[in-house]
């Protein structure tokens, strides 16, 4: 919300309920091809840093809730359906994927939070930390100047009073990919009794499990991972029964 006066066109995914409503009929044919197109992608495809953003004009504009100024409703496929809402609000000083989706289609780009003092952004990239609050005000609201996590605040409680907008947390939920660089697999929070196939899990005041400090990351030679070497980790207490 800090960044909303940057915002200068918006965004919905190529699979968004409401893309058909939002298309003029001069720019139907155009939006249907794209659908189409998009839909033959992965998401993996989608969303790869490294392509050339592409996207077709809705040939609708939504008002800034601030300024009242029109701001364009693009359809692309960088934005998923299966993210948050499926649609995003464009901040391209603020954001690499944004902005290049800006370049490449002429769209304006405002900055509004300035870098700190010693902070530098590379020419042609984005500035997206913390900093003061610039170009950012209008006769409904003037959070130029304040730090931008205050102005994220203010931003938000003139919307909540507006009644244009209301706080909600998102979260993100990806699939579990365990990382076995080190340690030649992963090691479960459980405990299997000795003489029992049944894993117990250990007491939640315990988590995190903690891997122990080792130099030997070599096979154990028996087809274990290295772990089955440091024993003393291994070979631990029943959380249950104590033995």
């Amino acid at each position: 919300p800090d960044t909303l006066f940057g915002a200068t066109y918006l965004v919905v995914a190529p699979e968004h309920p409401l893309v058909a409503e939002l298309t003029t009929e001069t720019q139907r044919a155009a939006v249907d091809a794209y659908v189409v197109a998009a839909s033959r992608k992965s998401d993996l495809e989608r969303t790869e840093l490294a392509k050339e953003k592409s996207g077709v004009f809705t040939g609708s504009s939504a008002v800034h809730p601030l300024t009242g100024a029109e701001v364009p409703v693009w359809v692309a496929d960088y934005v998923l359906g299966t993210y948050g809402t499926g649609a995003i609000m464009a901040v391209p000083a603020h954001d690499n994927r944004d902005r290049e989706f800006a370049e490449t289609f002429g769209l304006p780009i405002v900055q509004v939070v300035t870098c700190p003092e010693g902070v530098t952004v590379k020419e042609g990239g984005c500035h997206t930390g913390s900093g003061t609050m610039t170009n950012s005000k209008c006769h409904a609201l003037d959070v130029d100047g304040m730090p931008n996590e205050e102005a994220g605040e203010k931003v938000m409680a003139w919307l909540e009073e507006q009644g244009l907008g209301a706080r909600k947390v998102n979260y993100k939920l990806r699939d579990w990919l365990f990382a076995r660089q080190r340690y030649w697999g992963e090691p479960f929070p459980v405990v299997y009794p000795e003489g029992s196939d049944v894993p117990v899990p250990i007491p939640e005041s315990e988590l995190p499990l903690v891997l122990p400090d080792t130099e030997n990351f070599k096979p154990s030679g028996s087809g274990e991972g290295p772990l089955a070497n440091v024993t003393d980790w291994v070979n631990t207490v029943d959380p249950i029964g104590g033995g």
